[in-house]
C-alpha cells in the first residue's frame, strides 16, 4: 500500500508541547464508487481541532480514538475519482468541512440536517483528517472550490465560515435590514 505523511496525534497534550507527530501512514484509497482522491493544498487550524488535541472534550469523546489524524477545514485538488462520481474531474479543486458523512437516511438527513444525524462521521475526529497528505471523500460531502480562490484562504470558510454563515441565516435576513450593529 502507497505511504503519505500526517500529523499523527497519539497522546492528548498542551499544543506548546507538540503532540503531533510526523509519520508515515497508508494513504488514502478510493473504496466507493462515489469518492474522490484529494491531495491537501491547505488545512485551517480550527480551535475545536486544539481542544481535541489538548484533550479539552475528552469526556465528550473527542477524539474518539487515538492515534488520530486531525484537521477538517480542507481544500485539495482531486487527483482520482470513483467510477460513478459525476460532480468532479481530476484536477478540480474541492473543499471538505467537518462533515465527512451521514446516513442519508434518516428524519435529519432528509430535511438537510445531516449533521444531526446519529450515524454522521466528523473530519479529523471520527476518521483521519486533513493534517495529512491526501484525503478521501464521497461527492456528495464535498463543495467545489473556484480557481479564483487560493486553497490557504478558502480552507477555514469549511468551518469557521460556515459556522458564521449558518448564524446569519439563523437570523432570517431581509434585503435593507440591519442584522448588526457594532455602535
Amino acid at each position: 500500500m502507497s505511504k503519505m505523511r500526517a500529523m499523527l496525534l497519539e497522546s492528548l497534550a498542551p499544543i506548546e508541547t507538540n503532540p503531533l507527530k510526523l509519520r508515515e501512514i497508508d494513504r488514502h484509497q478510493i473504496k466507493r464508487p462515489n469518492e474522490i482522491l484529494m491531495k491537501i493544498d491547505a488545512c485551517g487550524v480550527c480551535r475545536s481541532q486544539l481542544h481535541g488535541i489538548e484533550g479539552d472534550w475528552k469526556k465528550y469523546g473527542i477524539p474518539p480514538a487515538l492515534p488520530t489524524v486531525p484537521g477538517h477545514e480542507i481544500v485539495g485538488t482531486v487527483i482520482e475519482t470513483g467510477p460513478k462520481v459525476t460532480k468532479f474531474k481530476v484536477g478540480q479543486r474541492a473543499g471538505i468541512s467537518p462533515l465527512y458523512g451521514s446516513c442519508r437516511e434518516c428524519d435529519y438527513c432528509r430535511v438537510g440536517k445531516e449533521h444531526l444525524c446519529d450515524l454522521a462521521e466528523v473530519t479529523g475526529e471520527s476518521l483521519l483528517g486533513g493534517y495529512a497528505e491526501y484525503i478521501t471523500i464521497t461527492e456528495d460531502f464535498a463543495t467545489i472550490v473556484p480557481d479564483s480562490m487560493e486553497s490557504a484562504y478558502a480552507a477555514p470558510l469549511f468551518c469557521a465560515g460556515v459556522t458564521a454563515y449558518k448564524a446569519v441565516m439563523a437570523s432570517e435576513p431581509e434585503r435593507g435590514k440591519r442584522q448588526a450593529s457594532l455602535e
